[in-house]
């Protein structure tokens, strides 16, 4: 690798988030990889399985200001075991984890059986913040709630802890770190074994030994090892009649992983008897930072009173304050005078592309692409409809290029879309792409929060959707008044939502129409309502405050229905499962609990996927023997970061791959640099000099019907002093080897790889503080290896080289940079297979196209 110093990355003046759907996609088949959702309707039409908990209302007639996912609905399609991730970048300000479920107990009464119902409420609260245009932000919350318990993560030790937690290590029964014998010969007291505390990491000076047992915070991982964050309380000396004081441990370094000849880790994790049910409001110097797609935790434990059925469920939820109007209206604003001035959106580090096609209602579908015509049947759009352009399929069933200029003097393309008419029956045809706003079919952006619309209302103040709780008792019992679930008997609130969802509706029937929002069978067409009202922003007390509320409501219930088991055992759950006030008390800034509510799925839906995104197949396609597995964990590297990585044009990719797969073959081979060199290779393949010059080494170390190839010499012989590597006898060329995608070589390459990713640090929370040089090894990784890769891409502004496009002359160009070897000293066979090669991944990754 070129010997390059990464220049100072350009700072980005609007706060931009990532986002994420809170679940994958269970892979197709039976160990098959889970994949991202790119489509938000596909998540709708899988909510339709789920028999309460939809958005703003529940199928009971509540209020309900989040979606429910469970694992015997939606779930059964979601890669629920890969956990509940995290929807856009932030903070966790508030966590509550069971050690086990609470469980609800009725006992047996009135000819039905005793009840235990264990439930959970556990959660995780992260902050989140967003800026557009400058100086305009929000701040939103997205809420994780009924999570699994303690219990659940002890029983299945596979399941990644979350980061938020405050858990500690404690030193296991596995170590064999001792104090060394006294100087006067004094043996070591049986017992007197731990863990050493190193000055530095990884062969720093012992300072003292902590004894099995013991539990410490770490203040920040490398690898495998931890830096302790407190004194700890206990250290032996290191040195048997000496003395330290146990704070000397505080900033040092311990390691965390498994010794040679013991069965597990020195070091397991563990949580403090007082995080254990109750709500831990995280102080902000604390606060750990997390990432779109980062795991929060799993589905816990809420089984109905009425029934015996086992469930495990998420609600996920997100709210803001007021500001929210403010923040849309000013989005709007800066679109509207800016649309096409693309300096502008550069100045914000934003593309000016559109990402979003809406095709609103009254549009006429066409039964082909031009020259097509409207068909017979008239068909016209009943519904407004929302794509990310990124999701659309691009084969040419799906969109078609316009050969010749349209009426706007421009070529556009034309999309297949679905829809449905004025009876709710599915329709589908062909529209035309257009470039302006306010249009019947538009290209919009993300930060004009497409079609979302405030709705701030008066509401029950008892959680119900109707003006009072009397109404809704007279609802659920089937009193014999007139017209119990009519329009006029909602709240102003949800009267609004209403006709904003069912606008032709005579609002008879307004309560069921509101309640069954979520629901249809399966195969009943796309859930139109659902997917308006994931649109819709209402302001509502929150359901995690003010208990006496939801007991207020029961006690109207008991009124006709007289008191019952569950109605008390439903007062508990409410009293237990609320955190509001303590969040406010501790959370500077947290809202009162009446908030704006947001859909997460249509949160997500307008602000993710705004450009290109790797998928399995594309990279099936350009390497056919690798592992799916892999090949999944490389697109989960490369899709939150394909701005940081320059690859967000369709040549940067398509060189970028070329090299790629030159450098690791179609089975995305990413194992540590291969020296298997022939001693004839070595000696006049004019791979490495030294070789060359020292012919006799070459027979030495390279492989020979005698005997095989020694490459860690032939490694420490050819790398010797370049690049910030030591002699020969350091080891330094085999311990710094090519590594990655782009095989990453040399001392001074790792070190460098190192700042770069320090700085970059925000994106990757978790691995900030790694230390490549000092821990070469896993740079083999997934992760690293792709990171390390786009890493040399970047830095040596590659990106810029591929802009040039995408003659023969403009790859060499770029492997000029990637391999200089190949075109310094005499040519070989070796050096023109990869030369070529590289033309010819490139060539076909080009005229393929599907990385568009």
């Amino acid at each position: 690798m070129a010997n390059t110093t990464p220049p100072n990355p350009p700072s980005t003046p609007v706060k931009l988030l990532s986002f994420a759907f809170p679940f994958r996609k269970k892979g197709q088949t039976n160990g098959g990889a889970a994949t991202d959702f790119t489509d938000e309707h596909e998540i709708y039409q899988l909510l339709k399985q789920e028999s309460s908990g939809a958005f703003p209302v529940s199928s009971g007639g509540m209020w309900h200001g989040g979606i429910h996912i469970t694992e015997a609905g939606a779930g059964q399609s979601m890669d629920i075991q890969g956990g509940i991730r995290c929807i856009a970048d932030g903070e966790v300000v508030a966590w509550r984890l069971n050690r086990a479920y609470p469980v609800s107990e009725i006992p047996a009464h009135d000819g039905q059986s005793a009840v235990q119902a264990p439930y959970s409420t556990g959660f995780a609260l992260v902050k989140h913040t967003m800026e557009f245009p400058p100086g305009t932000k929000l701040t939103f919350f997205s809420l994780y709630m009924h999570l699994q318990d303690y219990a659940g993560y002890e029983s299945d030790p596979t399941l990644p802890w979350p980061a938020y937690w405050a858990a500690k290590v404690e030193v296991t029964q596995d170590t064999i770190d001792k104090p060394n014998p006294g100087a006067n010969g004094q043996p070591v007291p049986g017992g007197q074994t731990g863990l050493n505390v190193h000055v530095s990491k990884p062969n720093g000076a012992v300072l003292g030994i902590l004894p099995q047992g013991t539990q410490v915070s770490l203040s920040r991982r490398e690898g495998n090892w931890g830096q302790i964050a407190d004194d700890p309380g206990a250290l032996y000396p290191p040195t048997i009649g000496t003395y330290v004081p146990s704070s000397v441990a505080k900033d040092r370094w311990i390691f965390l992983g498994k010794e040679i000849g013991r069965e597990g880790p020195v070091v397991k994790n563990v949580v403090p008897d007082s995080s254990f049910d109750c709500v831990n409001v995280v102080p902000e110097e604390k606060r750990v930072k997390v990432k779109a797609g980062d795991v929060v935790g799993f589905l816990g434990r809420y089984d109905s009173l009425r029934d015996s059925t086992s469930t495990r469920m998420v609600h996920i939820e997100v709210f803001c304050d007021d500001s929210i109007k403010q923040f849309i209206a000013a989005g709007r604003a800066w679109v509207n005078s800016n649309v096409g001035n693309a300096s502008q959106w550069s100045q914000l580090g934003l593309s000016s592309q559109p990402t979003i096609l809406r095709v609103g209602t009254g549009v006429q579908l066409y039964q082909a692409p031009p020259p097509g015509q409207p068909g017979q049947d008239q068909k016209q759009t009943d519904v407004i409809q929302v794509y990310q352009l990124a999701s659309l399929p691009r084969d040419s069933n799906h969109m078609v290029a316009e050969t010749a200029t349209g009426n706007d003097g421009q070529k556009r393309n034309w999309w297949k879309v679905d829809s449905a008419d004025i009876q709710r029956n599915p329709i589908s045809g062909w529209v035309r792409e257009q470039s302006f706003a306010g249009g019947m079919v538009a290209s919009e952006h993300a930060q004009s929060w497409v079609d979302f619309v405030c709705h701030d209302e008066d509401h029950d103040p008892t959680h119900t959707i109707f003006a009072a709780s009397q109404d809704y008792v007279d609802y659920k019992t089937d009193k014999q008044t007139p017209n119990p679930g009519s329009k006029d008997k909602l709240s102003p609130l949800m009267a609004a939502i209403y006709s904003e969802l069912f606008p032709t509706g005579d609002g008879a029937h307004a309560a069921d129409e509101l309640a069954d929002i979520g629901q249809g069978p399966q195969g009943s067409g796309f859930p139109w309502v659902a997917f308006r009202a994931s649109r819709l922003i209402p302001k509502h007390e929150s359901e995690w405050a003010n208990p006496a509320k939801w007991q207020e409501l029961v006690s109207a219930i008991e009124q006709h229905t007289g008191p019952k088991p569950e109605h008390e055992e439903e007062k508990k759950r409410i009293a237990n499962l609320v955190w509001w006030d303590e969040v406010q008390a501790g959370v500077q800034g947290f809202p009162g609990s009446d908030v704006f509510h947001i859909h997460p799925v249509g949160l997500v839906g307008n602000f993710c996927q705004g450009g290109f995104r790797f998928t399995l197949p594309m990279m099936q396609h350009m390497f056919p023997n690798a592992n799916s597995v892999i090949l999944q964990q490389v697109i989960d590297e490369l899709n939150p970061h394909l701005d940081l990585f320059r690859l967000d044009s369709l040549v940067r990719r398509n060189h970028f791959f070329a090299q790629v797969k030159q450098e690791v073959g179609p089975s995305l081979a990413i194992d540590d640099e291969s020296l298997n060199y022939s001693a004839t290779a070595l000696a006049t393949g004019g791979i490495y000099t030294y070789f060359t010059s020292h012919p006799a080494d070459a027979q030495t170390y390279g492989r020979t019907n005698q005997h095989p190839a020694n490459q860690e010499a032939i490694a420490n012989h050819a790398y010797a002093g370049q690049d910030g590597n030591g002699g020969i006898l350091t080891g330094d060329g085999y311990r710094y080897r090519g590594r990655g995608m782009i095989q990453l070589t040399h001392r001074g390459g790792y070190r460098r790889f190192t700042l770069w990713h320090r700085q970059n640090g925000e994106n990757w929370i978790a691995d900030e503080n790694i230390n490549f040089e000092e821990t070469p090894d896993i740079v083999g990784q997934v992760k690293f290896a792709v990171r390390s890769a786009c890493y040399f891409w970047v830095v040596n502004r590659l990106y810029n080289v591929a802009d040039a496009g995408s003659a023969l002359t403009v790859v060499d160009n770029v492997t000029r940079v990637v391999n200089p070897g190949l075109f310094h000293g005499a040519p070989s066979s070796q050096k023109t297979a990869s030369i070529t090669g590289r033309r010819t991944n490139f060539s076909e990754i080009d005229n393929w196209g599907g990385l568009q």
